[in-house]
């Protein structure tokens, strides 16, 4: 019995499709490599914020760099209080900000703004201000501009 042979036509549709298929998952990985420390962390510093603070839910993440790097959680508690807490990345005493005491991000914000925020500086806490720029540093009671 003779088998059939695909046509060239059929091989080429195929053979883009391996193509495209290899690409995709490649960059599938690609991107799930780069973002994967990114969760982890951002897991961590969930779970450490809940069980040493009154955090219940979250609502921002971020890694803070000033003159130390921070994790940076913002959130409610259980009884919707705003705070924010603050986790130095080399381990440390967790920092717990009562959002309702300073100045509001929202005042902060420019035309550039990329994000706000919050940070440590000089074991202070302070808004970081990111733009197309550079960033800012502003007091978190006062919102003076520090650096």
């Amino acid at each position: 019995m003779r088998r059939k042979r695909m046509s060239l036509h059929s091989q080429i549709i195929i053979g883009i499709l391996t193509v495209i298929l290899a690409g995709f998952i490649a960059l599938s990985l690609f991107i799930w490599r780069a973002t994967s420390p990114y969760s982890t962390a951002r897991r961590a510093a969930i779970s450490i914020a809940k069980e040493k603070t009154e955090l219940k839910t979250p609502t921002a993440f971020d890694l803070a760099t000033t003159d130390s790097t921070n994790y940076s959680l913002l959130g409610k508690t259980e009884q919707g209080q705003e705070i924010g807490v603050l986790i130095p990345k080399n381990g440390g005493n967790l920092t717990v900000v009562d959002l309702s005491e300073g100045v509001k991000a929202d005042t902060l914000k420019a035309d550039n703004t990329t994000s706000i925020v919050l940070a440590l500086y000089k074991d202070q806490p302070v808004w970081q201000v990111n733009s197309h720029e550079g960033f800012k540093l502003y007091d978190f009671k006062t919102g003076k501009e520090l650096l």
